[in-house]
């Protein structure tokens, strides 16, 4: 794959693309330019012998026009990304431990977290990244994870107040009680089935909203490092 580069026809910037790329944005004026005329402003470069794509003012201008840009642009926090993620990943985890408690679906809740995990990240990290969809799908998914816990351990919580009011046992258990023994019921099979069917779908819808995040994130890196 050859690195192809023109100087863009409406703001007289440098473009950078590759030779299989059907259209290309203009970094700088936002233009989109279709493989045609990415090929006639290439063409009319080469006919004035400028081999590379560009004179050498507009190399030379371009390039300062590119360490403008990348001193203005913020750099990535990753710490305070991870607290955003986190934190609004959580979103999505109260989603489910509600959705759950009215009898809807709650693994729906598995989208909303991913999304709302990416849109934290970029908010606190002020940058987007493939590193930081990569740290968003984790905070998505430890949120669902804490959540589904949470609502296996408020079920058990539940299951006590209700033997005890029934007779059936002569003492119950306070929620963090609740919490500590709750996987304990995941070892009978009969139980624990509905709670990793709902565990498993959520992951997966986590993983579908994580797609286009993921997709667009390798493409953003790829153009990076081109």
């Amino acid at each position: 794959m050859a690195v192809l580069r023109c100087i863009c026809k409406n703001c007289g910037s440098l473009i950078t693309f590759d030779d299989s790329s059907e259209s290309c944005e203009c970094f700088f004026c936002h233009s989109v330019f279709t493989r045609e005329e990415l090929e006639a402003m290439l063409e009319g470069a080469e006919s004035t012998g400028m081999s590379t794509g560009v004179s050498n003012y507009g190399s030379e201008n371009n390039a300062r026009i590119l360490e403008e840009h990348d001193a203005d642009e913020p750099k990535e926090n990753v710490v305070a990304g991870i607290v955003g993620a986190m934190i609004f990943a959580l979103a999505g985890g109260v989603l489910w431990f509600i959705l759950y408690q009215i009898g809807f679906f709650s693994a729906l809740s598995g989208v909303v977290g991913t999304v709302c995990a990416n849109i934290g990240y970029r908010l606190f990290a002020r940058k987007e990244s493939l590193k930081g969809t990569i740290i968003s799908v984790v905070a998505a998914v430890i949120a669902i994870l804490i959540s589904w816990y949470m609502c296996l351990s408020f079920d058990c919580y539940n299951a006590f107040k209700e033997w005890f009011a029934n007779g059936e046992i002569n003492y119950t258990l306070t929620f963090a009680q609740s919490v500590r023994i709750a996987y304990r019921f995941l070892a009978e099979p009969e139980i624990a089935s509905p709670y990793f069917r709902d565990l498993a779908i959520g992951l997966i819808l986590c993983a579908v909203g994580a797609f286009r995040f993921v997709s667009n994130g390798i493409k953003s890196h790829k153009k990076e490092h081109a």
